[in-house]
């Protein structure tokens, strides 16, 4: 096997482990900043793509930034809802 071969994957691992040990570094609990991140609600999950397509420095891992995003994405969504309901 090449050289560069176990290159790239040494990197891959690195990155992996220091994405993790940021997560643990900033929030202490690894898993729930994932969970936080890709939200089970669907329309909790609609807002955060649909803010990640709009911004590029928005980071779903950022408790900041999911809020910033739900406060401006969820109003409209509610809306839109009672709208639909009312029909």
């Amino acid at each position: 096997m090449p050289t560069s071969y176990f290159t790239m994957w040494g990197m891959l691992i690195l990155m992996a482990f220091a994405a993790v040990g940021e997560l643990a570094a900033h929030g202490g609990d690894v898993f729930g900043s994932v969970r936080a991140a890709y939200p089970a609600d669907p329309i909790e999950r609609e807002a955060l793509t649909r803010c990640g397509q709009v911004g590029a420095k928005f980071s779903r891992f950022s408790q900041n930034d999911r809020d910033t995003c739900y406060r401006a994405i969820l109003p409209a969504y509610a809306r839109v809802s009672s709208n639909a309901a009312g029909q």
